[in-house]
């Protein structure tokens, strides 16, 4: 027999950033727990809101089945006698398991021969096995802080207020920080806030909707948008669309009620993100725009319900919302009485990291660093990119970023809108904006090349500080973000509007910090293998192989996007047939190769056999093809120039003894085959491919 099983555990108000993470993690954990104690089932929905989590499990088993495993027990010299009877040892075996003696038998083992017994452990009730599976799956749900609040000390986001655990109509039996399951749930806490019972879990979501709570996710998230419809349809405007706003806001109601709000037009005067930043920071509202873009002074704000005086709580939003906005505009006014480039000095009193200086000495740095990055990839952008450098930090000592609070995540592009306002050149403006793109995977990258030298100028140094100080992230801990800005580094480079090598990149920002990096060239290189592991990661998350990978890796790190371009030329080409003999040759040339004296030229005088020279002309010929192809960057090309030296290379090693006897004929050969193993280098190092047999 089948039952569903439904779980739901009641709390306070959790954090709304708490709620889907710990709802994925009961919905992976308690199903795979189940099928560990042999429990099959069907479906399985989740569902939560600010005061629950919960899951439903549908056609779950009633009984456990048995299960036959089989036991090892001790070796068959000492589990018999010579008589051949069952000693001590083979006695307490058999009724350990719970087994007669005659059931055991002998089974061979890589160790030698042991006595062994097939036990069946037997099935139990679903109901009994229940409880203690739901509190520890419950106790181990993952948050960012827990809280303990009574005697026993169980640990969870917020107190738990309820516990519903039935199977079919049945209540399991469970205790969780004190709190007995039961079948009643919780209502809306304004809109119903009695007890509501649940027969059956099948009757869940109807009950709960009954009572003022959309407990499905999707649900809630469908009908926010149906209310925002709703609240706009007079005209006002379209919604200014915010995945991630919405998202928040779908795990902070129960039963969401849209409410269009006004604030003062005079606040449109304001930088965009700054009235959208006042609007979405803390209280959670979405804005409304023209069919052009441009802002509306309305908002639309989700309650939690509504039971009465709807006026009253919109008139509260629209105060909260005035007081914010009125703080904005007095920072934004105060803010530019001073002038971004008057600023700059105050970064002398602003630590950047602790024991690595002022914010001062790195934007000198910074400038320095895009200079020189300037000068050598695009030196029409030199004038903008320093200047951009020159005042990329000083919005950090204005008082809309050091003491607006919500505002503080819009560094950068309040710097733009400084440096827009006391008439710095836009391309400067923009510059001072994107020094912080891409902010996280995915993101826009710099679309201005004095923005694209600017981050990467700080972003490096950013990296090399941090590394020449021992600060290298470490499994899941990167406090610094030096990943973040590595993969930044290489979106930026992989884009080639700057075209610098990572080599040179780095070493001038090393030269940036002169004797402020002691170190510079170990840095330099924990810095590269930094960006190796990154880069690596990239391609791959690309769909590249891995073993393409860490064979285009062999040619450098210094131009990203070749690298990319190298390993899809190579991927193409796996699938033809001659591949695997092409790797094959080259792989026996570089194991041949390995503790060989392969110095100097190759002496075509001394080569005597017609197939070393077949390969000689072949090597030479596909060399210069070779050439005219990686100059181009035509990597299908080259890998076709590299297919030609296939039977050559077959036809010599089958016919050509290398390792001859005579010195000058052996050094000779190793000396061609390392020329040949030079010109595969420089496309990639094949050798690193692994062929299906080697996968074994």
């Amino acid at each position: 027999m089948k039952r569903d099983l439904l779980i739901e555990i009641g709390a306070e108000e959790i954090p709304a950033s708490y709620v889907p993470p710990a709802l994925e993690s009961l919905a992976e954990a308690l199903p795979a727990r189940l099928r560990e104690m042999r429990l099959a089932h069907g479906r399985v929905e989740s569902f939560a809101t600010p005061r629950r989590l919960a899951l439903r499990i549908a056609d779950l088993d009633s009984m456990q089945p048995d299960a036959e495993r089989e036991v090892t027990g001790p070796p068959r010299k000492i589990a018999f006698d010579a008589d051949g009877k069952p000693t001590k040892a083979a006695l307490g075996f058999a009724k350990t398991q719970g087994v007669p003696v005659e059931a055991l038998r002998i089974a061979a083992t890589e160790k030698g021969e042991y006595l062994a017994a097939t036990v069946i452990d037997r099935g139990r009730p679903v109901a009994e096995l229940l409880g203690p599976l739901v509190r520890e799956v419950v106790a181990s749900l993952p948050f960012p802080r827990t809280m303990r609040w009574e005697p026993t000390g169980f640990l969870f986001a917020r107190p738990i207020q309820w516990i519903v655990a039935l199977f079919g109509d049945e209540v399991i039996s469970l205790s969780i920080a004190g709190v007995t399951s039961g079948r009643e749930s919780r209502g809306h806490r304004v809109l119903h806030p009695a007890p509501i019972p649940i027969p059956e879990p099948r009757t869940y979501e109807d009950a709960l909707r009954r009572a003022g709570v959309l407990v499905s996710p999707d649900e809630r998230r469908r009908a926010i948008e149906e209310e925002i419809e709703r609240a706009l349809a007079g005209g006002e405007g379209r919604l200014l669309r915010d995945a991630d706003l919405l998202e928040t806001v779908n795990y902070l109601v129960e039963f969401p009620r849209a409410l269009l709000g006004r604030f003062d037009p005079r606040m449109l005067r304001l930088p965009d993100q700054v009235v959208v930043t006042a609007m979405r920071a803390h209280q959670r509202y979405f804005a409304v725009v023209d069919e052009s873009g441009g802002l509306l002074p309305f908002f639309v704000a989700i309650a939690n319900g509504i039971a009465e005086n709807e006026e009253g709580i919109r008139a509260g939003m629209e105060r909260v919302l005035a007081a914010r906005l009125a703080d904005a505009e007095f920072y934004w006014n105060e803010d530019r009485a001073v002038p971004l480039d008057q600023r700059v000095d105050g970064l002398r009193r602003m630590v950047w990291q602790e024991g690595m200086g002022s914010l001062l000495e790195k934007t000198e740095r910074i400038e320095k660093i895009a200079a020189a990055l300037a000068a050598e990839s695009a030196p029409e952008a030199r004038g903008a990119a320093v200047r951009a450098a020159r005042l990329s930090k000083a919005d950090l000592t204005t008082e809309m970023i050091r003491d607006g609070k919500e505002f503080t995540a819009l560094q950068g592009y309040m710097g733009m809108e400084y440096a827009r306002s006391a008439g710095e050149p836009d391309e400067v403006a923009r510059a001072i904006f994107e020094q912080y793109l891409p902010r996280f995977s995915g993101d826009a990258l710099p679309e201005t090349i004095p923005g694209a030298l600017l981050s990467l100028a700080d972003r490096v140094d950013t990296l090399l500080g941090c590394l020449g100080a021992g600060l290298v992230p470490t499994g899941s801990q990167d406090p610094y973000g030096l990943r973040r800005h590595a993969l930044a580094i290489l979106r930026i480079l992989a884009e080639e509007k700057v075209r610098v090598p990572l080599s040179r990149l780095l070493a001038i920002g090393a030269e940036a910090y002169g004797e402020h990096l002691p170190e510079a060239e170990k840095t330099i290189d924990e810095a590269l293998r930094f960006f190796r592991g990154r880069l690596r990661n990239l391609l791959a998350e690309k769909g590249l192989p891995y073993d393409i990978v860490e064979a285009v890796l062999e040619v450098g790190l210094d131009d990203p996007a070749d690298l990319d371009r190298r390993a899809l030329a190579i991927r193409d080409f796996r699938e033809r047939e001659s591949f695997e003999r092409l790797v094959l040759g080259f792989k026996r040339v570089v194991n041949i190769l390995k503790g060989s004296d392969s110095e100097g030229a190759v002496d075509p005088s001394l080569l005597a056999e017609p197939e070393e020279k077949d390969l000689h002309r072949a090597a030479r010929e596909a060399t210069a093809r070779l050439d005219h192809a990686l100059a181009s960057a035509d990597y299908r090309g080259a890998m076709e120039h590299l297919l030609a030296l296939r039977d050559p290379i077959d036809r010599f090693f089958d016919k050509v003894l290398v390792m001859d006897k005579e010195e000058r004929i052996r050094k000779n050969r190793l000396a061609l085959l390392a020329e040949i193993a030079r010109a595969f280098r420089r496309l990639a190092d094949l050798s690193k491919v692994v062929l299906e047999g080697e996968r074994e």
